[in-house]
């Protein structure tokens, strides 16, 4: 997901740490088990997008040259126009297949009206959600980065505290004391504003970050930390417990939060530009730079769940997390992510839109 504007030069270890992250999500979509892997996975295999993002903005500084609304509006296009476009048609093929099953027109009605709420208070469908959060926490950054010192401390003080009131109080408490639709209208929107304020607390990490490591020169020295990152992160993980940020579940402490997500994307970071020397990380930078695509699409247009059933009545899948299980969801990923090949085949040549992009004459 491109998390920068007027970029001329890809960084082809930033594109691989957002492949990464794809294929983390994936994979953690793909599996069903709480397991060591997910727990390490699910640790920083978000952050590492919005923290990719921040490092973006720092180094490119593109944000400089625009107004605030010059900003917001770009983003926009980048960002909203694919949300609300994979959206309707995400509801429009469950409509057609509620259809075909022979589903009551009274429950059709019923799921349009659900997901098109979900779509406009920007909780967002499936994995959805992750677009206008991206969204938001860019445009909280903007906002704070061109204020004055003391409201970029209140800010960052605010997002660490309001996260963990958000996850340990208020969301239980909306859950206990609403119920139905009633839940459905009152959280929703909280949801995209909470994912959207951590989300910002990522980036802002992120382009700090950066700067550090403009005084880090020796590549060695960012190969040995972004490993020692790298593991420490499946540690850490593991104590902190599973992370589930689409439902505001951050874990068992706040502290071990915030600190795994940093470790896992800048360890993710540091390591892949260490390795760039030696390894051209092709995949990886493909699926980062349509990680967009592989987001909106493999979970929301039935590819996954085909995908899972087709293994499990070829060749079962095993119920216990071991090294069988794992290999077998690697399998499935596989076959996903190649499905996926066409699916972004499809949206460059026929829908560039949808990754916010505008048609070019020659496409037309």
């Amino acid at each position: 997901m491109s998390s920068s504007t007027g970029i001329t030069e890809r960084k082809k270890y930033l594109d691989a740490a957002k492949g990464w992250g794809i294929l983390m999500v994936v994979f953690g979509h793909i599996t069903s088990l709480g397991n060591p892997i997910d727990i390490w996975f699910g640790a920083y295999k978000l952050a590492v997008f919005y923290f990719v993002s921040g490092y973006l903005l720092a180094m490119r500084q593109s944000f400089r040259k625009m107004s605030t609304g010059e900003y917001i509006k770009k983003h926009a296009k980048s960002l909203l126009i694919p949300y609300f476009g994979y959206s309707a048609f995400v509801i429009l093929y469950n409509v057609i297949v509620r259809m075909m099953r022979g589903k009551a027109v009274v429950d059709v009605i019923k799921m349009v009206v659900l997901q098109a709420y979900t779509t406009v208070c920007l909780r967002g469908i499936s994995a959805l959600w992750f677009l206008p959060t991206l969204f938001l926490a860019q445009v909280i950054f903007i906002l704070v980065i061109k204020s004055r010192k003391e409201v970029k401390i209140l800010t960052a003080i605010g997002t660490v505290v309001f996260a963990w009131y958000a996850s340990a109080y208020l969301f239980p408490m909306l859950k206990q004391t609403l119920e139905g639709n009633t839940y459905t209208l009152v959280a929703f929107p909280f949801f995209a504003i909470s994912k959207g304020i951590v989300g910002f607390g990522f980036v802002g990490l992120g382009y700090m970050f950066y700067f550090v490591m403009l005084h880090v020169k020796q590549p060695h020295v960012k190969g040995i930390v972004g490993i020692a990152a790298f593991i420490a992160t499946y540690f850490l993980a593991q104590r902190n417990g599973g992370v589930d940020l689409n439902l505001m579940g951050l874990g068992k402490s706040q502290i071990m939060f915030w600190f795994n997500g940093v470790l896992g994307s800048a360890g993710t970071i540091l390591l892949f530009e260490y390795l760039e020397q030696w390894w051209k990380m092709e995949f990886l930078s493909f699926c980062g730079r349509n990680s967009l695509i592989i987001m909106a699409t493999h979970g929301t247009l039935g590819f996954k769940a085909l995908l899972i059933n087709g293994w499990k009545a070829t060749y079962g899948l095993a119920e216990v997390a071991g090294p069988r299980y794992y290999v077998e969801c690697t399998g499935i990923l596989a076959e996903l992510i190649l499905l996926e090949c066409g699916v972004i085949s499809v949206v460059k040549n026929c829908f560039p839109w949808l990754e916010g992009k505008p048609f070019r004459k020659a496409d037309r």
